[in-house]
């Protein structure tokens, strides 16, 4: 939604509308529109923006990519990140942050190979900390052709975000797909989410995740302690994503497995809401995706 803002000093046709009245209005635009677009219009719009009730003085965009770049630099994100003026923007009560700027025609930008050590980001990064963030969206838009795009999140991002906001409440990773885990690889998206440096994280949202059956163990969730809500409608569970435990599978879907695994039954003691609304998988030797089978569904809701 585009608006035409008004360009004289009194605000024009909108200024004529009473004050709460535009809110609601700029209530609709984007944050970009509203402070590029709107607010340099006239002095009235320029006061509107400043509204501390609009929903936008919550909300905020982080670009993990600089400008013309099409890989994730680490190095100069750490900078961008560190300047002052990075750090006074997502102040309160700014505490919603939704990154951008990662996925090019569906699929997830890498990182590129960068000069610093993991031990040198790791000094830069302990140094921040965006304490009013309480919100990260990290979600893609649903890309439904095939083919095989990269959707897995770079691990350097995840680990980058997790260090920095200790008030995590929510984490949305919605249309991304889960990292393939290899033998002796224990660390995943979720699990660097986990109770030491996000406490207070109490919901996830991971609707439309692709990825392999380990997922459904739950144990990336128990290193989240404090874990109450789980979303993932439309959860994909492919056995080509983590060929290791690819076994695993009839544990949950075979009613005739000698061992009978529940959904998430490794996950943490508090977790109270669970949607796995249009769930499937992919049989292992195939590649056509099957729906939970109900008696899965009821063997997870009674444990």
């Amino acid at each position: 939604m585009m608006i035409t803002p008004p360009v004289t000093e009194g605000g024009g046709l909108l200024g004529s509308l009473p004050h709460d009245c535009r809110r609601n209005i700029l209530s609709y635009i984007s944050p970009t529109e509203l402070y590029s677009g709107y607010a340099a219009t006239s002095r009235l719009c320029h006061a509107d923006s400043l509204d501390a009730q609009l929903p936008q003085t919550f909300f905020g965009e982080f670009h993990v990519t600089g400008r013309g770049e099409t890989e994730i630099n680490m190095e100069s994100l750490l900078e961008r990140i560190s300047h002052t003026s990075f750090l006074n923007a997502w102040q309160s009560p700014r505490s919603h942050m939704k990154i951008v700027s990662h996925e090019r025609d569906g699929a997830v930008v890498k990182t590129k190979a960068d000069d610093l050590t993991f031990e040198e980001m790791q000094v830069q990064a302990s140094a921040l900390s965006f304490r009013s963030i309480t919100s990260l969206d990290l979600s893609v838009s649903h890309y439904k052709q095939g083919g095989n795009l990269n959707r897995v999140l770079p691990r350097g991002i995840t680990w980058l975000l997790s260090t920095m906001m200790p008030n995590l409440i929510e984490l949305d990773l919605s249309n991304l797909h889960g990292g393939p885990i290899n033998e002796g690889d224990s660390i995943s998206e979720l699990a660097l989410f986990n109770a030491t440096n996000c406490p207070n994280l109490t919901k996830v949202v991971w609707n439309n995740r692709v990825g392999g059956g380990y997922f459904l163990r739950g144990r990336d969730l128990k290193t989240l302690t404090n874990l109450r809500e789980m979303w993932a409608d439309n959860l994909v569970c492919d056995w080509r994503y983590d060929k290791l435990f690819a076994p695993l599978l009839s544990q949950f879907f075979d009613e005739n497995s000698i061992i009978q695994r529940f959904f998430f039954f490794a996950c943490n003691g508090k977790l109270e809401r669970v949607s796995l609304l249009g769930g499937s998988y992919v049989k292992v030797g195939t590649s056509d995706a099957i729906k939970f089978p109900q008696m899965s569904l009821i063997r997870f809701v009674r444990n």
